[in-house]
């Protein structure tokens, strides 16, 4: 009977080691997978932060690239209205200097200053043969439509003066539309707005780009077109007057 119980014992001993035997090697898988997951996961959050930091400095790649054709645009647009404004101011003193001689009763010095006005100005240049259909009366109205279009804008009216080039665009608008439709002529490709002459529904303009002008034209365009605009605009409203 001793012995019976000693082995009962006995093989209760060897199953309770037997299980905990088995019990360490479980969790010792257990330890062994928890420590290769958490490696795996490391080395996949890794990759996500370098995916991540390489989307972001590409898309910065892009952002600074479209800012500085942005600053380069701005550039030449600044840099031909203060051309524009300083022959404007020399315009406006011959034009008053040429007054003044009339008022005087200085005859021949007047005929001589209108002269020498007309020399400056020079004469209106004549589109080239070769002229893009982009620029031509139609292209111009096309533009202008679908520039309001993206506006979401309707126009009351849209004129060309096509008696020299760069053709002159008119256009009459609702009260507020004109930035509106301004920000799509900034924004649109092929063509360049430098300005207008206007008010906030009536306003003259060209989007025509320097780079199609005739080689050689650009200062005889350049003196030349704000007076167009302001003798279109007067014409062309003639009840803001």
């Amino acid at each position: 009977m001793s012995n019976t119980k000693t082995l009962i014992v006995t093989a209760a001993a060897v199953a309770a080691l037997s299980t905990v035997f088995l019990q360490y090697r479980q969790n010792a898988a257990l330890v062994s997978e928890l420590a290769a997951t958490r490696e795996e996961k490391t080395r996949l959050e890794l990759q996500i932060s370098n995916a991540a930091a390489q989307a972001v400095d590409e898309t910065a790649q892009v952002r600074i690239q479209e800012l500085e054709s942005e600053v380069t645009r701005l550039r030449g647009a600044a840099s031909r209205a203060t051309r524009a404004e300083a022959e404007i101011a020399q315009l406006r003193a011959e034009l008053q200097a040429q007054r003044a001689r009339s008022a005087s009763g200085l005859a021949g010095a007047t005929g001589g200053n209108a002269d020498m006005l007309a020399q400056y100005i020079g004469a209106g240049v004549q589109p080239p043969a070769n002229l893009d259909p982009a620029y031509s009366k139609d292209g111009l109205v096309g533009a202008i439509q679908l520039a309001a279009q993206k506006a979401g804008v309707t126009l009351k009216q849209v004129s060309v003066d096509f008696a020299e080039f760069p053709f002159l665009l008119g256009v009459v608008s609702e009260p507020g539309d004109w930035e509106k439709l301004k920000a799509q002529l900034k924004s649109m490709e092929g063509y360049t707005y430098s300005g207008s002459v206007g008010d906030d529904n009536r306003n003259v303009f060209s989007i025509t780009p320097h780079q199609v002008y005739p080689p050689g034209t650009d200062q005889t365009i350049s003196r030349r077109m704000t007076l167009r605009m302001q003798i279109f605009y007067d014409r062309f409203a003639p009840s803001q007057n």
